[in-house]
């Protein structure tokens, strides 16, 4: 998944105020989270303008964020704009119904 960063709580927030961003809240025994990466990596690639990263849900460091975004279904995804949360959905969408939902 070379596209998509990883993020923890330090770059969250620098990574989330770009013009457009994804964030996937996952973790790494959801096999539709698995699927959900590999989508993800089609759609960096197709939209190389967007920056798209994943946050891990079980690493203790990251559990204040998924907190935060109030994560109780995974896989989650939320589109930033300029640092704002404005779209999100939950489950696993293929990267061109994903692009669409996104408006992208």
């Amino acid at each position: 998944m070379a596209n998509v960063i990883e993020l923890t709580p330090e770059t969250f927030a620098e990574f989330t105020a770009s013009p457009q961003a994804i964030v996937d809240f996952y973790a790494t025994w959801c096999g539709p989270c698995r699927n959900m990466l590999r989508e993800l990596d089609k759609l960096a690639a197709e939209h190389p303008e967007i920056r798209i990263g994943k946050v891990n849900i079980e690493d203790a460091a990251n559990q204040k964020l998924a907190a935060d975004y109030d994560i109780s279904t995974i896989p989650s995804i939320y589109l930033f704009c300029n640092g704002e949360a404005v779209r999100h959905l939950t489950g696993f969408f293929p990267a061109r119904v994903l692009a669409e939902k996104f408006g992208l």
